[in-house]
This record gives C-alpha cells, structure tokens and sequence, in this order.
C-alpha cells in the first residue's frame, strides 16, 4: 500500500512536470535562499514543490517507518501531498501553491524531529564505540604488546562522519528558513557514521575471536586434550564459532539501525510470525 502511493505521487510529480515543459515560465526565486514566499508565481511554487517535497517523502520514508511515527505520519504527508496536486490540476494554482507549502512545513518539521533522534543515538552510538575500541586495544596492548587495531581506521571513519552530521544538525536544526534536504543530509552522514562503527565491531569481534581461539587451542595442547595434527582445524572451529558469537552481542541489538542504515523499512522477527 505505501510503495503504491509512493507510485502514485511519482506519476503526479511527472504529469506536473511534463506540463511545465509545455509552457514558458519561470521561478521568481531560488530555493538556496529559503522557501518561496507564496506573492511569488503560485504555479511556479506549485510546479516545483511538487518535485522537492516528493523527494523529501522518498527520502524521509524509511526513516519515518523507522523511528517516526510510522504509517500514521507517512500517510499524512503524503495525503497532504495529494491534495495540493488535486488542487493543482484544477488550476486553483494559488490554493495549490499554499497547500504544498503547508505539505513542505509539515515535511520540515518531520525531517527535524528525525534529524534530532539520529544526533541523539549516533552521538550515543560512537561514544560506546570509542570505550568498545578502548578496552579492546588495552586487551591487545597487555596481552601482546601491540598498540594499534585494525578497527582503528573504520572509528575514525565514523568519528569524521559524526563531525560532519552534527555541522549539518547545528546549522540547521533551529534556522527559520531551512528545507528538509538540510535536515535529511545530516541524516545520510549519520547513517554512514554508524555502518563505520558497525563494521568497527565487526572488526573487534575478528580479532578477538582469533585471540580467544588461539588460547583456547594452547591450552587445550597443554593438557593433552588435543592432538597437534589438529591444532589448526580446531582454531579455524573455535575462531569461527567465537566470531559469530561475539557479532551477535556486539550487533544484533542494532539489527533496526542496519537496516535503516541502508534505506530500508526494518521488520521484526515478530511481525514476520
């Protein structure tokens, strides 16, 4: 049902478009410099709010399944959305014109809610990040001298990716004129942030599967419990096992952020029942 109406408004957003090209016209101004003020060209707004808002619900979709309001608020975008296009091909171009920008404040409004939950979380997310990575390297430093993980490189990823989203959350968060791309490309930096970190504990659980493996498999010799001729088949075991284990504690309370993370609708386990 939601795909469908998605569907529908792609058709909308066409047709309008497609008669745009059929007349001369052109916009009174430039988005850059805030929302239209509605004593501009009403068909003009109309025209291109049509495809900016369309955009704005297409991108803000998973992310309103996700951790918004669900169908409920998705749903009422996109009526809101429908009903500035009805207006519009009746040539009620200024009704039209005002209802898409009440479609457009709505849309603001839901991007910064959104925006707000991700700063939240990801901000969250990378703090327990950096402990996860600090007690893994001082593991590693007291065990073989060692002072660097792999997984660094994928923390500093993610680090760089929380600056750049928070720049973009600041700025705009509280600005009187702000569009909802504004707010959505903080998300996108936030979504990227967070796969560093999840593939930084991938990486953590590699290593540490292999650590744990390896002396799981010594000591298992020292007691004659293990022939040597199957030392490496039972390390390759053991390591394989641990790293599936330490995966699922590390990332199965993030299955949601995973999929989202990718621009898709999370389901549960129990709605799949």
């Amino acid at each position: 049902m939601r795909q469908g109406k998605l569907l529908i408004m792609s058709f909308i957003i066409s047709t309008i478009i497609t008669s745009a090209h059929a007349q001369s016209y052109k916009f009174d101004y430039h988005p850059a410099y805030g929302p239209a003020p509605l004593g501009s060209n009403p068909q003009s707004i109309a025209r291109l709010l049509s495809y900016e808002n369309f955009r704005s619900i297409k991108l803000l979709n998973a992310a309103i399944m996700n951790y918004g309001g669900g169908d409920a608020e998705l749903d009422k975008l996109i009526d809101q959305y429908a009903e500035a296009s009805a207006l519009y091909f009746q040539n009620k171009m200024m009704e039209s014109a005002k209802a898409f920008k009440e479609n457009q404040a709505a849309i603001t409004a839901t991007a910064k809610q959104l925006a707000q939950k991700y700063h939240q979380e990801t901000n969250a997310l990378l703090k327990d990040s950096i402990n996860m990575s600090i007690r893994a390297k001082l593991k590693l430093q007291l065990k073989t001298g060692q002072n660097q993980l792999v997984s660094d490189k994928q923390l500093g990823q993610a680090q760089a990716g929380v600056l750049k989203a928070n720049d973009y959350y600041d700025r705009f968060k509280d600005a009187k004129s702000v569009d909802a791309i504004s707010l959505i490309t903080a998300i996108y930096y936030y979504r990227g942030a967070k796969q560093n970190m999840f593939t930084m504990m991938k990486v953590v659980a590699d290593s540490q599967s292999k650590a744990l493996a390896e002396e799981e498999v010594k000591a298992m010799i020292a007691k004659k419990q293990l022939p040597r001729s199957r030392k490496e088949e039972t390390r390759r075991d053991l390591e394989n096992q641990k790293r599936k284990e330490l995966e699922s504690k590390y990332l199965d309370k993030y299955a949601k952020d995973i999929t989202d993370n990718n621009n898709q609708v999370y389901q549960s386990k129990e709605k799949e029942k």
